[in-house]
Order: structure tokens, then sequence, then C-alpha cells
């Protein structure tokens, strides 16, 4: 693997669209949790409907942000980590992100089988009619609304740790990990 210190200053961080795809999803999901929080309360009526429809939107739009981001990594590798980083390290962060990246799709997925079996259509941004992939099935749909909660703790813990330690690079290592992933003012030392 490259080191930081065998790498040009121009590919030790990560490019404007990888920057923009992370901090936009970043953005979503978590505006998705406290979506999620809000409209779980809410009593029946339009309102309710009208925020799971915009959850399920935002599901769907992640999904894809995810595969553009997935797509446009294999062509851009992000940058290698400073060269100190131990191996433990290295292979905790592969894995952090790995699972990051089936998370993030598999949620939306399990939240559109979810809307499926619960017999809601979805009607992405109010425009786009989805066909459902399987039919009505109370059973199922509680199954897959709790798998859902679920896998959404799984996330925010993930996300909890992913912000822990990128925290403790900048500010108890002091390394470049997280400046690579700011947009080029945040890297000014």
């Amino acid at each position: 693997m490259e080191h930081a210190s065998e790498t040009p200053a121009s590919a030790l961080r990560y490019g404007s669209v990888a920057q923009a795809l992370h901090w936009l999803v970043a953005a979503l999901v978590l505006g998705q949790f406290g979506l999620g929080w809000t409209m779980s309360d809410l009593p029946l009526g339009q309102l309710k409907f009208d925020l799971y429809q915009l959850h399920k939107s935002l599901g769907l739009t992640i999904f894809t942000l995810v595969i553009v981001r997935l797509a446009w990594r294999l062509r851009h590798p992000p940058p290698p980590l400073p060269a100190g980083v131990p191996a433990w390290e290295r292979a905790a962060a592969r894995a952090t992100h790995a699972l990051f990246y089936v998370l993030l799709l598999v949620q939306p997925l399990i939240g559109f089988l979810q809307s499926n079996a619960a017999n809601f259509p979805l009607v992405v941004w109010g425009v786009l009619p989805l066909p459902a992939l399987i039919g009505t099935d109370e059973a199922l749909g509680e199954t897959l609304a709790e798998v859902h909660e679920i896998v959404a703790r799984v996330l925010l813990v993930l996300i909890a740790l992913h912000v822990a330690a990128a925290l403790r690079h900048h500010f108890l290592l002091k390394d470049d990990v997280l400046r690579r992933m700011l947009p080029a003012a945040g890297n000014r030392r």
C-alpha cells in the first residue's frame, strides 16, 4: 500500500466530488434520523403521511447517491492514510467504510420492502411511482419495520464511531485524516 510520504500532495486528499457526495449523504442521513423520530411520534393524518413519503424519497435518494459514490470511488480511489497509521487502524477504517456502504444501500431497500409489505405505495418526490417488489404481508411488514429500526441504530453507532475516529485523528493525533475530507479552506494549517 502506498503511504502518504510517497504520494504527491494533490493525491493526499479526497477530490471535490468525493467530498460533496460524502457531506451530502452525511447531511441526508442525519436528517433522516430526525425525520424518522419526528414522524413516528405523530398521530395518523396527512402530516404523518407526507413525512413518511419524504422519508422514503430521501432514503431512495441516499441509495442513489451511495451508488454514485461507489462508482466514483472505483475510478478515484481514496487517498492513502498517513504512513504512521497502524495496520489495525487501516483494517478498521476499511471495515467501517465497507459497512457504511452496505448499510446505506440495505437500509433504503428494507424501508422500501417494508412499505410494499404494508401496502403503502411509494411515489418518489411525489412524481415517480415505484412498483411494489413484494405483495402485502402484514407480518413481514412488521418484521421489516423492526429490522429497519435495528439497522438505523447500528448505523447511528457506526456514525458515532466514525466521527469519534475523525476527531481523534484531528485533535489527538494531529494528522490530516479529517482535513483530507474537508473543502480546500478547511485544509489550511
